[in-house]
């Protein structure tokens, strides 16, 4: 059923902005008649229009909301129909409306989904789709929602760990800049033609250098910040420079924890929804944003594929800690594969979080000494001049 959009009147005089369901227009006009509501304007709506995308905190509210309700017992459409009522005039509204029609159609939730991949993941809709045969859809649903709210929750910590010292190290251009291009030059003249201290030499040279190559450098700064940005919401420009990034020294081990928390929370959920082993590693590695990782675990499907033990793949491999074939060869033994992923998961999330509030510890420090010690070189350089009075009286 197609989509509407209206623009109308509210009982406060307020103009909103609304979409409703029907069969053709004229009958979209009928049902906001029936419904008493005035009108301004109406025009369908279009594929793209729909397809708009959630933020995490949505999809996770959204997706707990639907458990609860198939929880407490209400069909799958009552549960959509109830929860488009809510969200009217809401950003999630458009996507519950077409599930609605969607489901109505005759689809079911997983084909709803997939309709939607710029909101509901590979894995997302799997275990929907697994949840439909077993009959485990709430479950299933409380699963996601706990798997999403760790993976918001690990975002979190990397950005409070990396937004700190950001801006301390964005406050130390700001006044380094300062120094450079405008308080030092206007120093300049007042030791023109008299012998200065090499600590002065230095940083009125570093500002001359600075100040003729001023228009190259706001050109080198601009094209970070373009690639920065461009490598945050450009798929293109990200594939080309995120295997250098995770190569780094220091990064690299940061973002292979990140990457390991999200497969092995991913493949429990997945092995505990009931899907086969080599199924649930080839989805849950679609997850890591890891392409290193990614490698080593397509290798593993393989070999395991070739009758290998679990564990054999994730031997001495660098980035892949020596306790976690430690672990899943003990859950080999037992039976346990997918409690034994939710604590490999639980432990690094764990050392992640020890390493995150280490790294904000420490870089916090270094920045401000950073700081400090460049200030402090810049004054020194120009107060030793200052005390000189000999170099005044022979001037």
């Amino acid at each position: 059923m197609p989509l509407y959009q209206y623009k109308a009147i509210s009982e406060r005089g307020k103009k909103v902005t609304a979409t409703i369901d029907a069969d053709s227009l004229q009958d979209a006009k009928f049902k906001l008649i029936r419904r008493q509501i005035a009108v301004v304007s109406i025009g369908s709506i279009d594929e793209k229009q729909i397809k708009e995308r959630l933020s995490r905190e949505d999809l996770l509210n959204l997706t707990r909301e639907i458990s609860r309700l198939l929880y407490a017992g209400l069909a799958l459409f009552e549960t959509l129909s109830a929860l488009e009522e809510k969200y009217r005039g809401q950003k999630p509204h458009r996507l519950l409306l077409n599930l609605c029609d969607l489901v109505r159609s005759g689809y079911s939730l997983s084909q709803g989904l997939a309709k939607h991949p710029q909101v509901f993941d590979l894995l997302y809709i799997s275990m929907v789709a697994n949840a439909e045969k077993t009959g485990r859809m709430s479950e299933a649903l409380k699963e996601l929602a706990d798997l999403i709210s760790r993976q918001i929750h690990v975002r979190k910590q990397l950005l409070s760990a990396l937004l700190y010292p950001a801006l301390l190290g964005g406050f130390c251009l700001v006044v380094l800049s300062s120094l450079l291009f405008y308080v030092i030059p206007s120093l300049s003249e007042l030791f023109d033609g008299r012998n200065l201290h090499p600590f002065t030499q230095i940083v009125f040279t570093a500002s001359r250098v600075a100040c003729n190559a001023k228009g190259l450098l706001v050109a080198v700064l601009i094209g970070f910040t373009t690639l920065g940005i461009a490598a945050c919401f450009s798929k293109t420009v990200k594939a080309k420079f995120s295997p250098a990034l995770f190569r780094l020294p220091l990064v690299k081990a940061l973002l292979a924890k990140v990457a390991l928390v999200r497969f092995c929370r991913a493949a429990s959920t997945l092995l505990e929804g009931g899907l086969p082993l080599i199924q649930a590693f080839d989805q849950a590695r679609r997850v890591m944003r890891h392409p290193i990782l990614e490698e080593v675990i397509a290798h593993a499907e393989e070999r395991i594929s070739q009758g290998e033990t679990i564990h054999a793949p994730f031997q001495d491999h660098p980035l892949i800690p020596p306790l976690v074939p430690r672990m899943i060869a003990i859950a080999e033994e037992g039976g346990r594969l997918p409690f034994m992923m939710q604590q490999i998961a639980q432990i690094y999330e764990e050392e992640l979080e020890k390493s995150l509030t280490h790294f904000a510890t420490v870089a916090q420090p270094i920045l401000l000494l950073i700081l400090g010690a460049i200030i402090g070189f810049v004054l020194l350089s120009v107060l030793l001049p200052l005390t000189d009075v000999s170099s005044f009286a022979t001037g």
